[in-house]
């Protein structure tokens, strides 16, 4: 059961992702987002030939800031 809530924990966060960056895409603009002992468990996973590459648990303790900048496209004459 704890792999389906994860599952669905991941689908949620990539939805989330996937409209910050749309709203963000082609806009001056910047978000930042404060964390305070956020924990990002990353579960154990099998890579090619079905050799163990490990999970990791990630802490994030300070800022994370997503800047996006608009720029025009020069003359190619």
């Amino acid at each position: 059961m704890n792999e389906q809530i994860s599952s669905s924990q991941a689908n949620h966060w990539a939805e989330v992702i996937g409209q910050l960056m749309e709203k963000l895409t082609g806009k001056n603009m910047s978000m930042t987002y404060e964390f305070d002992d956020l924990i990002i468990d990353i579960p154990s996973a099998r890579g090619p030939g079905g050799k163990d590459i490990g999970g990791a648990e990630w802490k994030i303790n300070g800022k994370i800031i997503i800047t996006t900048e608009t720029y025009q496209r020069g003359s190619t004459s």
